[in-house]
């Protein structure tokens, strides 16, 4: 089988929760071997949230660690411990990367700074996650997912526009700061073939956001125009009435549906619902400007109809109309099976369970499958095997909750 295209790239991940967890999946995809590096007892902090098989809480059968750890390896090491230190330099010496999420100042503190890192193994590429990333004003602030969300403007943006501002689902904040991350250490990984040095990466999981919400575009009308962007529920946010609609939810007979006018068959809108009104040239002219005309017309026709067949009728006249899928639908959906998206992995206590494949294929570097660890799975190979300790210094140091 052909070496995946990171084959012999060496990732630590010291990190906890979702950004850091991500970013070294996708290197774990790509085949990069990663050693996840977990505090002892208590493991990532993802260990401990649901949901949970059969909702019952356990350290090995938690649905997020599951899936953000899948073909990673575990060991327990406690950062805080000057031997937990020692130790943690012996392994970046054999290393290429480092992500670590931790508030900034803290691997500084440990005495695991990257000045410290890269005299160790100056070819060290090493990734710090943050919330508001390693410098400015906000830098020691408490952050999480709705802060993160508040501050980047994308809270803003969200709901209704006569209520509250509302927070996505999901925790995708942290999976865009771990994509971005991910991104910057290819890229330096890249450098390093051609000048063999390392470089310290600072990823800040609010500018994450903000650049991943059309926020460019956004920040422009309002520059340009002086148009504000405001909620516009499932709306387009866009706010000229010359602005080309609709692209937003809309109910129909048995569900939801995303409803989206066609840049190349404008028309298309008239010819689906068969409703000439959607077609006059005083709508087209200017379509956002009669966003509840048009809602009004869609509804009367969506009553009536199916999510399924709205899609079908819909795609037929390249419309880009499509239903609106609760999760037992993504996992049972034709095109997902088609694409081979969802993959079986066993797991010695959660079982045999679904799992989502890489959002990526590389044809020449093929995935290859593998579960997530259990909690310290590999002290001794890495401890032993790899690091030369004995069984009497593994025992000692689980004696001293080192690991």
């Amino acid at each position: 089988m052909a070496d995946s295209a990171l084959s012999g790239v060496g990732v630590l991940d010291l990190s906890q929760g979702v950004s850091g967890g991500y970013c070294t999946k996708l290197l774990a995809d790509l085949g990069a071997r990663v050693i996840k590096v977990e505090p002892p007892s208590v493991g990532d902090c993802t260990r401990r949230a649901g949901p949970f098989l059969n909702d019952i809480p356990d350290l090995e059968a938690s649905a997020p660690f599951l899936y953000l750890n899948t073909g990673k390896q575990s060991i327990t090491l406690d950062l805080k411990s000057p031997t937990g230190q020692r130790i943690l330099l012996e392994l970046v010496k054999g290393t290429d990367v480092l992500v670590e999420n931790f508030k900034p100042g803290v691997m500084e503190k440990l005495g695991l700074g990257y000045s410290v890192l890269e005299q160790v193994n100056p070819g060290l590429v090493m990734a710090s996650i943050s919330c508001f990333g390693q410098s400015g004003p906000y830098r020691d602030y408490e952050g999480c997912e709705l802060v993160a969300y508040a501050m980047s403007g994308y809270m803003y943006l969200t709901g209704d526009e006569d209520r509250e501002p509302l927070k996505a689902g999901g925790s995708q904040s942290g999976y865009q700061a771990g994509l971005a991350a991910a991104m910057a250490v290819l890229a330096a990984l890249t450098r390093k073939d051609f000048t063999g040095t390392g470089q310290y990466l600072d990823v800040s999981t609010i500018e994450a956001l903000a650049g991943t919400f059309d926020g460019v575009s956004f920040y422009t009308m309002m520059e340009r125009s002086g148009i504000m962007p405001r909620r516009a529920g499932t709306r387009l946010i866009t706010r000229e009435p010359q602005a080309p609609y609709p692209s937003r939810l809309l109910p129909c007979k048995d569900g939801w549906v995303h409803v989206h006018w066609s840049p190349s068959f404008p028309e298309g809108l008239a010819l689906l619902t068969g409703n000439p009104g959607l077609a006059a040239a005083e709508v087209m002219a200017a379509m956002m400007g009669h966003a509840d005309e048009i809602d009004q017309m869609l509804v009367d026709w969506l009553k009536d109809h199916s999510r399924e067949e709205v899609q079908s009728l819909a795609q037929e006249i390249r419309v880009p109309f499509t239903m609106v899928h609760s999760i037992a639908e993504v996992l049972a959906d034709p095109q997902n099976e088609a694409q081979g998206f969802f993959v079986e992995i066993d797991h010695p206590v959660a079982g045999r369970l679904r799992y989502p494949s890489p959002p990526f294929r590389v044809p020449l570097s093929p995935w290859r499958p593998a579960r997530a660890p259990l909690l310290g799975e590999h002290n001794l190979e890495i401890y032993c095997h790899r690091l030369g300790h004995s069984m009497e210094d593994l025992t000692r140091l689980r004696q001293l909750n080192v690991i």
